[in-house]
């Protein structure tokens, strides 16, 4: 990809990359201090178009549940379609109820759910056990 690109113009990029990284930090900086001092007075901070955000910057990992463990959907899915019974259930029903995106779910059945015995569609997108 950088094959082409002289190594002295690989590092005016890297130092511009620098540079510009810096700068933003710094306007990071300032808007926090707007904010506090808005907050200080009551006003509600402003959605501002111009808040700079740096994707990527180390030392800062992604916040959020974390990752389930192997095999945690099945459980959920299986346990899910016995309760059903006999009429079995619907992809969209056990999106809801699982707080699962149905596009999720489509894929699982399609791979995953293949491979588990006594799992039958009865329907369009609807499955049960048994």
């Amino acid at each position: 990809m950088f094959t082409n690109i002289p190594s002295t113009t690989l590092k005016q990029l890297l130092k511009l990359s620098e540079r510009k990284e810096a700068l933003m930090a710094k306007i990071q900086a300032i808007d926090r201090e707007m904010v506090l001092l808005q907050g200080e007075f009551g006003v509600p901070p402003q959605n501002s178009a111009a808040r700079v955000t740096v994707s990527g910057s180390p030392g800062r990992g992604r916040r959020g549940k974390g990752r389930a463990r192997r095999g945690a959907l099945k459980e959920k899915i299986v346990a899910a379609l016995r309760a059903s019974g006999k009429r079995g259930t619907t992809i969209r029903e056990l999106a809801d109820k699982l707080k699962v995106r149905s596009a999720n779910l489509y894929v699982w059945f399609n791979g995953t759910g293949r491979n588990v015995p006594g799992l039958k569609k009865i329907g369009p997108a609807k499955y049960r056990l048994g």
